[in-house]
């Protein structure tokens, strides 16, 4: 009977050791999908500034210090910041941390030096922020490190609270097991567990939480098989990324790295001594310990840790002292992950039309996108402001706004909000919605225009008389220029400025209906947009943000097209690619088209509504221009500078017509945007076929300048030979008069 038992245990031992093995020579857990915004390049000269640098290692956690001495710590000391940055898996490459001077000069990166041999870098990399975690398997979230990344200090603190003998023993020890029985059995119930830390391990990994003798004695025989074939550091490393320590929502906090960027929203090896105190305190009870919740108890619990610390003489009285006297410092819960749920989706649906598969279906991978956190930043707390401003003015309690920032070379995707409310993953305004886009129908109207330069200039004279449209009802409507304002005639540009919409009508009427609609499904437009639509109804057909974003790129990238994207590169563990966006570039507009028409935008931005912002921002010749539908139910902007476009819709979420809502509300958006992010200077470079002239009122050209000529007018590809002896300021053309019957009999004298 022994011995029929005694192999009974052997043969259920060699089944539990190939359970244990398969599990830990195979895939241990299935981790989260994670997305980290873009990956911040450094090079002397390039756009950031020393305060836009600041506030990247603000927001990725960087510590200001007087002098640095570790990873993730920066200091800064006049026109000079010194950090050591972090090391990373990039996604071509794994960097090692590095002590780095960035030099600035009028607020322009001069210099970067390497601090440990002197040499000059011209590039570096910044660590992208982790944003998101996808697909948690298990509803389990943990970032995985090896035994080797863990700081000596917390293994020392966890070992010495929760298995002093942990080096010691054989997975189990007989007398914290022995002082635990007697304790249950004079209880009456199990109310200790005298778990090692390679118990709790088999406990998390392959058992269930239910207390009883079978399952502890089944723990007990895992945890000797584990340790018996097993080193204790692969032991401790595996508790390391397992252990459980808090909940976000539904899922579980799991592993010390995780844990970390949690609560302090650092990596593991960057916290203090306390805050390892803290952490291991909360081994012994997460939900209990959990500073959100309980942070009188968490913190009880955290100095209880350094009393036993200081009780072992792993720290002296004065650093027991000093350490207890702390408050917590954890950051707020708000700051966790998922601070951007309408770029998630974007990431996402993109994720779904590149690859085919819906990224839930994968589990590890990296997504690197192109969210930016400092345009992200600043577009979030400038809706913030003026959306409060406004409902608080107008009383108005369904205000929503969808704003959306391309980068206009690379069609990246640099920040984007969805909704008035960024944090809520609320319905999504700018991939789903498709409202009215009113008069901006009209800078079409006039890119078309100026694409024919037989036809159409900047100069040219156009009708401003009133029109007279007869309706299917008998009735006539009559559209009206902006304060009632007419003329027989009016010059293109100053049409394109001051919004004229008789004239803007008239235009339209005279290219026709065929040329304007191929001009819009050219730019990308879905041919279904515009079944419906007459050339005095453009400003009738409902578009998405993101859509309007995409016309408004190619224009001001001199006509070429850049697919916008969200998704820069996907990576398997190990750092496999997966997935790489190579956006092909496409010649879409004639550049000398695209150049007039953010020709145009630059003169717009310094009158009407938008002037009060040209004259602030005069020394970066912005371009911009506003649009609007009947009764303002639906506000746009779209604000052009040298890097970036900026797309901003603003109405109410019913969609209803307010005459109390007027067409401001985007432009203080941009306004104050602006202030937050500082534009890149815009710098028109007038492409081959366009030649500068002078010009007077009433639009005639001149290659000299004069009382009377005196504004500068750029026009594309006039038919006279070019005056190849003039040495006039600007490359200009000879302006022949044509020959009548007068001039001839003149030359003949």
């Amino acid at each position: 009977m022994f011995f029929f038992i005694f192999c009974i245990i052997i043969f259920y031992g060699v089944y539990l050791y190939i359970k244990i093995h398969q599990l830990i020579h195979g895939k241990v857990w299935d981790f989260p999908n994670s997305i980290y915004t873009r990956i911040i390049n450094l090079e002397p000269g390039n756009i950031y500034s020393q305060e836009e640098v600041l506030n990247i290692l603000k927001n990725t956690m960087y510590r200001k210090v007087d002098h640095v001495m570790s990873s993730g710590e920066y200091s800064v000391k006049g026109n000079v910041i010194e950090l050591i940055r972090r090391s990373f898996n990039f996604p071509d490459l794994k960097e090692e941390e590095c002590d780095i001077k960035l030099f600035f000069k009028e607020n322009i990166l001069k210099k970067i030096i390497n601090v440990k041999n002197g040499h000059n870098f011209l590039f570096m990399r910044l660590e992208p922020k982790l944003i998101a975690m996808l697909n948690t398997p298990k509803k389990e979230k943990r970032i995985f490190l090896p035994r080797n990344k863990f700081p000596e200090i917390l293994v020392k603190t966890l070992i010495s609270i929760e298995d002093k003998h942990f080096y010691e023993h054989h997975g189990i020890y007989l007398s914290s097991i022995v002082r635990a029985f007697l304790a249950n059995i004079t209880a009456g119930h199990v109310i200790q567990g005298g778990s090692t830390l390679t118990q709790q391990l088999i406990k998390n990994l392959f058992l269930t939480n239910e207390r009883s003798i079978l399952r502890k004695i089944n723990e007990i025989y895992m945890a000797l098989i584990l340790d018996y074939f097993y080193e204790k550091d692969r032991i401790l490393e595996l508790y390391l990324n397992e252990v459980y320590l808090g909940q976000d929502g539904d899922e579980q906090i799991r592993g010390f790295p995780l844990a970390s960027i949690y609560y302090f929203g650092r990596p593991i090896n960057e916290l203090t001594l306390d805050q390892y105190a803290l952490l291991v305190g909360m081994v012994k009870g997460a939900s209990l310990y959990n500073p959100w919740n309980h942070p009188i108890s968490a913190l009880k619990r955290r100095n209880l840790v350094l009393l036993l610390l200081y009780n072992q003489k792993y720290i002296t009285k004065d650093v027991y002292l000093n350490l207890s006297h702390k408050p917590l410092n954890i950051q707020p819960k708000s700051n966790i992950f998922s601070h951007y749920p309408h770029f998630i989706h974007l990431v996402s649906e993109e994720f779904q039309k590149n690859i085919k598969h819906s990224v839930n279906t994968f589990s590890g991978i990296k997504i690197f996108t192109t969210l930016d956190s400092i345009s992200q930043n600043a577009l979030e707390k400038a809706v913030q402001i003026e959306v409060s401003i406004l409902k608080k003015q107008k009383k108005l309690k369904n205000l929503e706004v969808a704003t959306i920032v391309i980068d206009k070379f690379t069609g990246e995707v640099q920040a984007l909000m969805g909704s008035a409310n960024p944090k809520v993953n609320h319905y999504n305004y700018i991939l789903h919605t498709r409202r009215e886009i009113g008069s901006l129908s009209n800078m079409i109207t006039y890119l078309t225009a100026l694409s024919q330069p037989n036809k159409y200039h900047l100069n040219t004279w156009i009708s401003n008389s009133p029109i007279f449209i007869k309706l299917n009802n008998g009735k006539s409507w009559v559209p009206t220029n902006n304060q009632f304002y007419y003329n027989r005639k009016i010059m293109l540009l100053d049409s394109f400025i001051y919004s004229m919409n008789n004239s803007t009508e008239n235009i339209s009427i005279d290219i026709g209906l065929k040329k304007l609609v191929d001009h819009w499904l050219r730019l990308g437009i879905d041919k279904h947009q515009m079944t419906t639509i007459s050339p005095l109804s453009l400003g009738d057909m409902n578009l998405t943000p993101i859509e309007i974003a995409q016309v408004f790129q190619i224009i001001a990238n001199n006509g070429h097209k850049k697919s916008l994207i969200s998704i820069k590169s996907v990576f398997f563990d190990r750092n496999k690619i997966f997935y790489h966006t190579t956006p092909q570039l496409k010649d879409i507009e004639s550049p000398e088209a695209s150049y007039l028409i953010l020709y145009a935008m630059q003169k717009a931005f310094n009158h009407g509504s938008v002037q009060f912002l040209g004259n602030k921002f005069k020394n970066f010749s912005l371009a911009g221009k506003i649009g609007t539908t009947k009764n303002f139910a639906n506000n746009w902007f779209i604000g052009i500078d040298g890097k970036q476009v900026v797309i901003i819709w603003m109405g109410q979420d019913n969609n209803k017509s307010n005459n109390s809502f007027d067409n401001s509300g985007a432009i203080q958006i941009y306004k104050r945007y602006l202030q937050y992010k500082s534009p890149t200077p815009l710098v028109l470079i007038p492409p081959k076929n366009i030649n500068i002239f002078y010009v007077d009122k009433l639009g005639r050209l001149s290659c000299k300048k004069d009382d009377q000529h005196n504004q500068i007018l750029p026009i594309w590809n006039l038919k006279n030979k070019q005056n190849n002896n003039s040495n006039e300021e600007f490359p200009c053309y000879i302006i022949k008069k044509k020959k009548n019957i007068l001039s001839w009999w003149k030359s003949l004298f």
